[in-house]
């Protein structure tokens, strides 16, 4: 039986993968602080499962994760901080907490006997740079040079987290794929998204009147639904990469 670790695994991504590999079959152990992640119901019906297994603690200490085995297939590292509004209020430990989480999650995976792949989720903002000065095209291959944007913005610290995250999952000697996600939604993902907050804005828009966005989606700001991103995530499609 598959075995998988899936970090920040209370989160809205988490949960859904938690999901998703249960009805695959695997064993599921499911690692977050709880800072932001919830046991609500559905949570609560996965722990009902025995191939369910929920760990609280904090990827940030470095012996966090020492009190795990070393019998995991799979590592899914979903757990950091993101959301615009965390990010432009906490830069400095967007960058600390971020990398530092990564660092100790390679240092775990390196500890399996029987690694597969060890996941790692960066973003689609990795372009922001190249977009905006350079242009791009759509799809935009992996081959297209990356350009880092005003190092005084605070968003540009989620961006550099996840390059520099991508640059370790590199050079780290583990099996890795990187997948880089824009604006997925779906069902308990909250209202503090853009899809969400587009939607609400819609809703109460009255007849006939405008809506305003400074962030609109247009396409190069794609959106991802929950079943899609957790259908990639599938182990057989996790064999190569």
């Amino acid at each position: 039986m598959s075995k998988a670790l899936i970090t920040g695994g209370l989160g809205f991504i988490g949960y859904h993968l938690s999901s998703r590999l249960l009805a695959e079959g695997f064993e599921v152990h499911a690692y977050d602080n709880r800072r932001r992640g919830t046991i609500d119901a559905q949570v609560e019906a996965l722990r009902a499962n025995s191939r369910y297994r929920l760990i609280i603690g904090d990827l940030i200490d470095e012996s966090s994760l020492q009190r795990l085995a070393d019998t995991y297939t799979y590592i899914f590292h979903m757990a950091a901080i993101v959301g615009v509004r965390h990010v432009a209020e906490q830069p400095y430990q967007v960058l600390i907490d971020n990398v530092a989480s990564l660092a100790n999650v390679i240092d775990f995976a390196r500890r399996q006997t029987d690694l597969r792949r060890l996941v790692f989720p960066s973003t689609s903002e990795v372009y922001a740079g190249t977009l905006q000065y350079f242009g791009m095209s759509f799809p935009t291959p992996e081959t297209t040079p990356l350009a880092i944007t005003d190092l005084a913005q605070p968003r540009t610290s989620y961006m550099l987290s996840k390059i520099y995250g991508e640059a370790l999952c590199q050079h780290a000697g583990v099996p890795f794929t990187i997948v880089r996600p824009h604006n997925v939604y779906g069902p308990r993902m909250g209202m503090a998204h853009v899809v969400p907050e587009l939607l609400k804005r819609t809703h109460q828009t009255p007849t006939g009147g405008k809506l305003r966005s400074s962030r609109p989606i247009t396409r190069g700001r794609s959106v991802t639904s929950m079943t899609q991103l957790s259908s990639s995530f599938g182990s057989p499609r996790l064999q190569q990469g």
